[in-house]
């Protein structure tokens, strides 16, 4: 915008950097991964379209993709230069300023926050730099009317009450008078009184474990469930689902504060008292304005139907340290706890509260939901190669209290990458493609800021993400390093990581998985991370090195590091711990994945001939502009095979190989849409019977991603043309989406075909398909051709058709 039209940084205007003067195709990311571990890489590729006529001309200098920086007069490799760049003592002060007072989001705090950072990025010489905000629905606990959890006898008197107002302040600063009170965001609001029962992690397991091997009926109690294993969530939503009239979650010192660990402030451990806050939104973003963005006047649901279709529980459920929970665990006093439910309490650990004792438990929540308005801060610098590709680096900055672990240690060290990048500027220097950070809010109530942006542009980032690198917690502790990433990013990592002087030790430090001990409460704060966490912010450099290194190599090096062999090998894991869980029970349906498996086995083939054919391009100094480009967009086109438009069935999530199982949204399933498909076919319930064909539906889902991951690896980049590129998407459900390599310079022919046919709508689903696999040379069978006017008739009324059960029986 014009420095006329610039607002203040304050309300809700949107900022813009005076700097801007290039509009940038922004990349897509779906919603940021904020689990909160030690290191988290995930990769979400768009599909890239080759933008203007065939270009014949050379790549030129390597100069120009920014490997090199000149500094002293002297040209030198940006991936050493960097090694004495990034300061410890920078990283160090950066968090001390991040976390000095509570940042929920939504607080004043967390938006002088995004100010200053929007400030600093500026100063720092980024091309553009965007302040962006949403107006969302969060969730607070009520300071005039604090949560209640009781333990009250046969007549009402309160023989306990837990400590739901304040956890015990034990060091300075943790006593403000802003700390949120322990809750849980979305908690439905209201009271209930019940007898216990105890649900171990609350996993599906554990309540298929008490209903059906146990006959147990959970209707009316109020079940207790410790923290760990799957996301909260899922905990209160599965409680709801088998009749629980309240959820009470605990730290067990099992996992938070094991034997011979000391507890804080003596030791990194979690104090009885201490408790994790966190969220229980089931949909990424805001929960009002699903799959669109929280702009003023756009539609928003009412609370009460995201609350009926399950987005939020309506049980209350409230968290609490175990100095309280083992006054309420003692009162179980029948059946026997399997060896694997026990923890850490000094109480036998036992499921059900008997009849006879007449103890019961008494919960009140009065937590409310408010519109704040939360700030994205977006920070640009151009490529001076291929502007509109780009290599996204994020982290979020609003914490449930300080948050000096998750997740201002990651915070801390963006702001010195942000610098480092700024040094560079100085010096002349651009990458080849552009490198943009970004500053997440609302990200602890359910990715909503991050999400939020992505819904607002999607529609023009798509095709241009080269990798999203997240990094909500760089440091947690020192026993191990912790990554998640797309196969594809693996050998780009590795050598990110060998230059990166990263160390780990063996210690009495203790870590849950990827959680650690004082998780989301008061005592993750500065005190805990300069004493406990790295003292000496040594592994916060190595991984900020790591961090910058990862992006500089994949913003520098024209043909992309990704690896195809990696994805083959990915699939084939995959695939064979799907065979293994599921292969007998879709047999016994007279299912067949035959059709996966030989499909998987030439993509194993073809991704070496691919990944010789990239090696080749590496070493060819002399390579086209277009040539470049189309190898490049075919490494990103295969991530993209898996993607579908509409999600999975009843989800917003559109990725069929890589998203998080639907009763854990920690963890990814195996084929999630199949997985849970199948799941709920081999559990039905009076409501909801056993669905076979919408097995089969995701199953063809899953076959048409391989199908185009095949011919993306087959294709020879240099019989592709230009037109090549152009979006065309068929009508099944994205399953068949278009073919890299093949040319629809004929669409005007099937319109006019089409315009001729006076068949029904699947037959003109199927003659797009027809022709476009005929343009690629490419056989549709009859049988295929048969089966996807049968979906096309599926999808339209709802009703089996005939093919379906020849395509489970394997014709295909």
């Amino acid at each position: 915008m014009e420095n006329d039209e610039e607002k203040s940084l304050v309300g809700s205007t949107r900022v813009h950097s005076p700097k801007a003067r290039v509009h940038l195709l922004y990349a897509t990311i779906a919603a940021v991964s904020g689990f909160a571990i030690a290191f988290v890489i995930g990769l979400l590729v768009g599909k890239a379209a080759f933008r203007g006529a065939a270009s014949t001309s050379t790549l030129g200098s390597q100069a120009a993709w920014g490997a090199n920086v000149v500094d002293g007069g002297t040209s030198v490799p940006v991936l050493s230069w960097i090694d004495d760049q990034l300061l410890t003592t920078n990283i160090r002060n950066n968090l001390q300023s991040l976390t000095v007072l509570p940042h929920i989001a939504g607080s004043p705090q967390n938006m002088k926050l995004a100010q200053d950072i929007y400030t600093q990025w500026v100063n720092y010489g980024f091309d553009d730099v965007q302040l962006v905000n949403y107006s969302v629905l969060l969730s607070y606990p009520n300071t005039s009317n604090p949560n209640v959890l009781l333990l009250k006898n046969a007549t009402g008197d309160t023989i306990y009450s837990a400590h739901t107002a304040q956890e015990t302040p034990l060091t300075p600063g943790e006593n403000d008078s802003t700390v949120a009170m322990p809750f849980n965001a979305y908690s439905g609001s209201g009271s209930a009184t019940g007898r216990l029962v105890y649900v171990n992690y609350a996993t599906i397991d554990d309540f298929l474990y008490l209903t059906t091997n146990l006959s147990l009926n959970l209707t009316g109690r109020i079940c207790i469930a410790r923290y760990g294993a799957i996301y909260r969530g899922d905990k209160a939503h599965l409680a709801q689902t088998y009749g629980c009239s309240a959820l009470i979650i605990y730290s067990d010192p099992e996992d938070y504060a094991p034997s011979g660990t000391l507890v804080y402030p003596n030791g990194p451990s979690l104090p009885p008292y201490g408790l994790q806050r966190g969220s229980l939104l089931e949909p990424e973003g805001d929960p009002l304005t699903n799959l669109v963005p929280s702009l003023d006047g756009v539609f928003r649901e009412s609370y009460s139907s995201v609350m009926a279709s399950g987005g939020v529980p309506s049980i209350p459920v409230q968290p609490v340290g175990y100095g309280d929970a083992v006054y309420f665990m003692s009162q179980l006093d029948n059946i026997t706890a399997p060896n694997d439910w026990i923890g850490g309490l000094n109480v036998s650990y036992r499921i059900w509260q008997s009849e006879n004792n007449t103890n019961q438990a008494f919960i009140q929540v009065n937590n409310y939901q408010e519109q704040r308005t939360i700030y994205d801060v977006i920070g640009t610098i151009y490529g001076q190669v291929e502007p509109d590709q780009m290599v996204i680096l994020g982290n979020h900055r609003d914490a449930w209290v300080f948050g000096a672990v998750d997740p201002n240690s990651g915070t801390a060290v963006l702001q010195e990458m942000a610098r480092a990048f700024g040094t560079l500027r100085t010096k002349g220097w651009r990458p080849g493609r552009s490198i943009v950070l970004c500053s997440w809010d609302a990200e602890e109530y359910g990715l909503i800021g991050s999400t939020e942006w992505v819904e607002e542009r999607q529609k023009v980032i798509g095709p241009n993400t080269v990798a999203y690198i997240n990094v909500d917690i760089s440091v947690a502790g020192s026993t191990y390093l912790s990554i998640g990433a797309n196969p594809l990013l693996y050998q780009v990592i590795y050598s990110a990581a060998k230059m990166a002087p990263i160390t780990t030790t063996t210690s009495t430090f203790h870590q849950t998985g990827d959680y650690y001990d004082v998780y989301h409460s008061v005592h993750d704060n500065f005190y805990w991370m300069s004493n406990f966490g790295d003292p000496s912010f040594t592994h916060h450099q190595a991984l900020g090195l790591m961090w910058f290194k990862t992006a500089i190599l994949l913003a520098t090096i024209p043909v992309l590091p990704y690896d195809p062999r990696d994805y083959a090998i990915s699939l084939q894991n995959i695939f064979a711990s799907f065979v293994q869980q599921y292969g007998a029970v879709l047999q016994n349906q007279n299912i067949s994945v035959e059709y996966i498996a030989d499909e998987l086995e030439q993509f194993v083939t073809a991704s070496v001939t691919f990944w010789n054919q990239l090696q080749t391009a590496a070493s060819n100094t002399s390579i086209s502009e277009r040539a470049l480009r189309i190898l490049n967009n075919k490494l990103m086109n295969l991530e993209r095979a898996f993607i579908i438009p509409e999600g999975l069935p009843g989800r917003q999530f559109k990725h069929v190989i890589f998203a998080p199982s639907s009763v854990n949204s920690y963890a990814s399933a195996t084929f999630p849409g199949l997985s849970d498909a199948i799941f709920s076919a081999l559990h039905p319930t009076p409501s909801v019977p056993p669905d076979w064909d919408e097995v089969a539906l995701v199953l063809l889902c899953l076959c048409g991603g391989f199908c185009k991951l095949v011919h993306l690896a087959r294709s020879t980049p240099t019989s592709l043309s230009s037109k090549a590129f152009s979006p065309f998407d068929d009508d099944i459900h994205g399953a068949f989406n278009q073919c890299m390599g093949v040319d629809t310079s004929n669409i005007a022919w099937e319109q006019a075909q089409l315009s001729q046919s006076r068949g029904t709508a699947a037959d003109h689903s199927v003659l797009r398909i027809q022709h476009l696999f005929d343009a690629a040379g490419i056989p549709l069978p009859t049988p295929i051709c048969s089966l996807l006017r049968d979906v096309v008739n599926l999808l339209a009324t709802g009703k089996a058709a005939p093919s379906i059960s020849k395509f489970l029986a394997g014709v295909v």
